[in-house]
């Protein structure tokens, strides 16, 4: 008999949550003058997530369970070091929002992830230092300034 991988648990249960914020979107109610419904893009959004869902889980099936290179918590942790590394990365990257605010930690958080993740010579960090400045300056010029949406500010950068 074949065991269950945790590739086949984590696709079911997105699947699930998928599902039920589906669902759950039969409640919103219709806003006044409003000329697209509420309930439009977190349905467009739980469909494509469900969708990939089903593909990760139909992969997840075919693959089977990868076996393991080592019994106990020492090997558990040394093929997951970089699941854990950015975990804990993300974790920083919250403690730290209230005194960075979220420009000057998203760059800080992308940075670190992708050195973590990446090659760690003076070339490699110079183009992660890019993508990083670049990716999150732009995303937080959209959010700001296009949406309107109040971000994190911290205590480094005072607000424009």
């Amino acid at each position: 008999m074949k065991r269950i991988n945790a590739d086949v648990v984590i696709a079911l249960l997105l699947l699930t949550i998928s599902t039920v914020f589906f669902v759950d979107t039969f409640t919103y109610g219709r806003a006044g003058l409003a000329i697209i419904g509420a309930k439009l893009w977190p349905r467009a959004i739980m469909l494509a997530l469900g969708v990939l869902s089903v593909a990760y889980l139909v992969q997840s099936i075919r693959k089977g369970t990868p076996p393991s290179s080592g019994q106990g918590a020492k090997a558990w942790i040394a093929e997951n070091r970089n699941v854990i590394a950015c975990f804990a990365l993300y974790g920083i990257f919250l403690a730290g929002l209230p005194w960075l605010g979220m420009l000057l930690g998203g760059v800080a958080f992308v940075f670190a992830t992708l050195t973590v993740l990446g090659h760690r010579d003076l070339k490699s960090h110079l183009v992660h230092l890019a993508v990083a400045v670049l990716s999150v300056g732009l995303m937080w010029s959209i959010f700001t300034f296009a949406l309107g949406v109040v971000l994190p500010e911290g205590e480094i950068l005072p607000r424009w």
